[in-house]
């Protein structure tokens, strides 16, 4: 079976982690090169995805397309956020997508993104006038919305206002609304059947804001249109191409899987998610229902482990002006997580959420101490956002389950799956990166990283060649190995 992926952006989460997971399912990748994909700086190669796309479709006549609408779309994530781009020059590429659809006659599973707005003054992925003004759009916007929801504007949305030039406040209405309009159009065309799936991932985001409004919006359209089982809106981004390869390999199952769902403390499922505006039991929810996946209380496929802290999640970025969040006491859920793991009938899968970017180095500590619990890991995950890990580590499981089920002999790839991310979440997250002060030096990640890979190998059992790091858009926030 083959399933061709057409991944946000060239990062290896979005990139290479997908691929992985098909592997781990015994499902054959097909991806355009990874120089067509946008960048941080870059937007992608639309035209040359599209005819890599039909050409794909053609040759190697793949059982579904799984694609990432921003880069077909827009050049990518980033780029959908920066773009001067008009809404006609944009309903043309998707235009250009539907005639490939029906002509093709493929399932298509797909993701859009909803304009995110972060509360900080990093333009980095942003147009330039963020590192002025962020936190006051973000301010405004969190008003705008509480304005919509009570009926009445606030002192506050004048207040904010006045902070905020007039050209730029148009500029950013004019983004967003470009862009909802584009997401709009997708229900429509999910009514008329050109997607068997489509997820719009809500990225970055405070519990109020137009990123939320316009996500209810899409909600309550596509509840009109009965679409609640095939349309979904919630906290997410990097991880939904994996969630709708789960997706896919649900579909093929006789019965979805069934997966036992715990929380290592009792606080742990409303506490509230960073990044996300909701909680982290709301997050769980939202991840299982667009995976596919089951949950049960009774006998199941699998044990979903939700590794969090009782009274609030711990963060391994600390931006200026912020408390220092990335020393938590994790103790009591370490050693509750860890009972689950030991008693439990069923393969395990770790949602390691103690903190947002990166794993809980107490947890890590005392896994690598108990190669008897590894063995018992289908899948771990601690990277970004809780949507960010839940997601990913469900689709994983979702690939294990799928490969047992078929018979599929992948135990090397969901080994690969697992030492990568523990190099990424664990190695490099919350041990290398803080050693590295902010500076993207290849030879001091080398030398660090370097004997974390050796403890890992030898505590997974797993042999990989002589693995290499490096910085792919040669900043810290991302790291990538390449075995």
């Amino acid at each position: 079976m083959k399933l061709a992926l057409i991944p946000i952006d060239n990062r290896p989460v979005t990139y290479h982690y997908p691929q992985l997971v098909a592997q781990v399912a015994g499902i054959e990748p097909l991806v355009p090169p990874r120089e067509l994909l946008g960048s941080l700086n870059e937007p992608a190669k639309i035209d040359e995805i599209y005819s890599w796309l039909a050409a794909t479709i053609k040759t190697e006549k793949p059982d579904a397309l799984i694609i990432c609408l921003d880069t077909l779309l827009h050049g990518g994530l980033i780029t959908s956020r920066r773009s001067e781009e008009t809404l006609d020059q944009i309903l043309a590429r998707l235009n250009k997508l539907i005639e490939l659809g029906n002509g093709a006659k493929l399932s298509i599973l797909a993701q859009s993104s909803i304009m995110r707005i972060s509360d900080n003054y990093d333009n980095t992925e942003e147009k330039t006038y963020w590192k002025e003004f962020g936190r006051e759009l973000f301010a405004w916007s969190s008003e705008l919305h509480k304005a919509e929801i009570e009926k009445e504007t606030s002192k506050n949305v004048a207040l904010l206002e006045s902070k905020i030039p007039n050209d730029i406040r148009q500029d950013y209405l004019a983004t967003r609304k470009r862009n909802h309009a584009v997401n709009l159009q997708l229900v429509e065309h999910a009514e008329k059947g050109l997607f068997s799936s489509l997820i719009f991932s809500q990225d970055d985001s405070g519990e109020f804001g137009l990123n939320v409004s316009e996500k209810q919006q899409l909600q309550s359209l596509s509840q009109e249109k009965n679409l609640a089982s095939s349309v979904f809106a919630y906290a997410g981004a990097d991880e939904v191409i994996c969630t709708l390869i789960s997706r896919f390999l649900v579909s093929k199952l006789p019965t979805p899987p069934k997966a036992l769902v715990r929380f290592s403390t009792s606080g742990v499922v409303n506490c509230k998610s960073r990044y996300e505006g909701q909680t982290i039991g709301e997050s769980v929810t939202n991840q299982l229902n667009a995976a596919g996946i089951s949950r049960v209380s009774g006998a199941a496929d699998f044990f979903v482990i939700v590794h969090g802290n009782e009274a609030e999640q711990g963060d391994h970025i600390t931006l200026p002006e912020l408390e220092d969040k990335s020393h938590l006491n994790t103790a009591r859920s370490v050693k509750q997580t860890l009972d689950y793991i030991a008693t439990s009938q069923y393969p395990c899968v770790i949602c390691d959420v103690a903190y947002a970017n990166g794993a809980d180095p107490m947890l890590i500590s005392e896994l690598l101490e108990r190669p008897d619990l590894l063995k018992k890991l289908w899948a771990y995950g601690a990277w970004n956002t809780t949507g960010n890990t839940i997601g990913s580590v469900l689709a994983t499981a979702a690939a294990r389950h799928y490969a047992k089920a078929s018979e599929a002999q992948t135990e090397e790839f969901a080994k690969k799956a697992l030492f990568v991310r523990l190099m990424d979440d664990w190695a490099y997250q919350t041990q290398v990166r803080p050693q590295l002060e902010g500076q993207a030096s290849q030879d001091k990640l080398e030398k660090l990283m370097r004997p974390y890979a050796k403890q890992l190998a030898q505590a997974l059992e797993y042999s990989p060649a002589e693995p290499k790091f490096t910085f792919p858009w040669q900043r810290t926030f991302e790291v990538e190995l390449s075995l």
